[in-house]
């Protein structure tokens, strides 16, 4: 996810107004479609992301650069430096609000990728053995993300939203 809950449910009202509500002809609908608006704008105020669904995604990619670490530490050999993110690779304090730990979810996404950039550079002195151990740790990060996502998605409504009606189960 790379765009803040308030943008989102701000797109979700814009789209609201100026796509549905300029198609609907009945009273009715339009009054439920604007009742649809007020929730939005009132979660706005009032909601934020999931704190623990974003710090089981920044503790995955900590856990991957721990790896990494420990990969090199046992060689002798130097990490490439990637900043702050793949340095610290504690354990989260439960105090942090999600505008940082999105902030930190994305300052590790952007290490994941110069890790892979550096990895598939063929670095001198990595042994094949360190560089597939890496790219597990790392693959093993980036799945954990899309897995943690999935696992927060409600059902697809792909059979009401082609066919405009409430979808029977069998």
């Amino acid at each position: 996810m790379n765009n803040s809950f308030e943008r989102l449910i701000d797109g979700m009202t814009v789209t609201l107004r100026n796509e549905v509500l300029t198609r609907l002809d009945d009273e009715f609908a339009r009054g439920q479609v604007f009742g649809i608006i007020n929730l939005l704008n009132n979660m706005r105020l009032r909601a934020d992301w999931s704190v623990n669904f974003l710090q089981q995604e920044v503790n995955a990619q900590r856990e991957a650069f721990a790896k990494v670490a420990a990969t090199f530490a046992s060689s002798g050999q130097k990490l490439p430096s990637l900043g702050s993110v793949c340095a610290n690779s504690a354990s989260l304090a439960p105090a942090l609000d999600a505008p940082a730990l999105i902030k930190m979810r994305e300052e590790g996404n952007q290490a994941l990728i110069e890790l892979l950039r550096w990895l598939w550079s063929d670095p001198q002195g990595v042994s094949q053995e360190q560089k597939a151990s890496i790219e597990v740790a790392l693959r093993r990060a980036m799945r954990s993300e899309v897995e943690v996502e999935l696992k927060h998605l409600a059902k697809p409504m792909f059979a009401e939203m082609s066919q405009g009606t409430e979808a029977t189960n069998p």
